[in-house]
């Protein structure tokens, strides 16, 4: 699927102390709404080539015996070429690639603050990862797919 993306945008980042033993968390919510983006002209935007989407991922992480963890919101804006249907239409795959670029946004962000506090960087990998989920609106899809 051909994708038009607009920047990457980091609502917030957070980098804080933790304790080695504190709770292992891998929270990622990746939530995909259909926002009311109006031009400069004050008109609803043309969607005539798909319609545009907005990817947003709040996260709180904590890797397995690190002294940090991270959280936050990153979003993006996405426009998936030739796609008219609704949020719900979208499939997991679909979902995966819209989203794909705030993630690896939120992996390359972690590498680079560790890199420069704990003079090593960690590397967050959550391609095939169970822990990213859908919002709601993509919970309720999986379940009418199930019945």
């Amino acid at each position: 699927m051909k994708i038009n993306k607009g920047a990457v945008t980091v609502q917030s980042f957070h980098y804080d102390i933790e304790s080695p033993s504190a709770d292992v968390k891998t929270d990622l919510n990746i939530q995909i709404e259909h926002p009311d983006l109006k031009g400069e002209d004050g008109q609803p935007i043309n969607e005539d080539e798909g319609k545009i989407f907005q990817v947003v991922v709040p996260f709180e992480i904590h890797v397995q015996d690190a002294p940090f963890k991270v959280s936050g919101l990153i979003g993006q804006v996405v426009q998936p070429v030739g796609y008219h249907d609704e949020i719900e239409d979208l499939d997991a795959k679909q979902v995966q690639q819209l989203s794909r670029p705030v993630v690896e946004y939120i992996e390359t962000l972690t590498y680079q603050i560790t890199s420069v506090t704990l003079n090593h960087g960690v590397s967050l990998n959550f391609t095939n990862k169970p822990e990213i989920k859908p919002n709601d609106a993509m919970n309720d899809l999986k379940k009418h797919e199930d019945k």
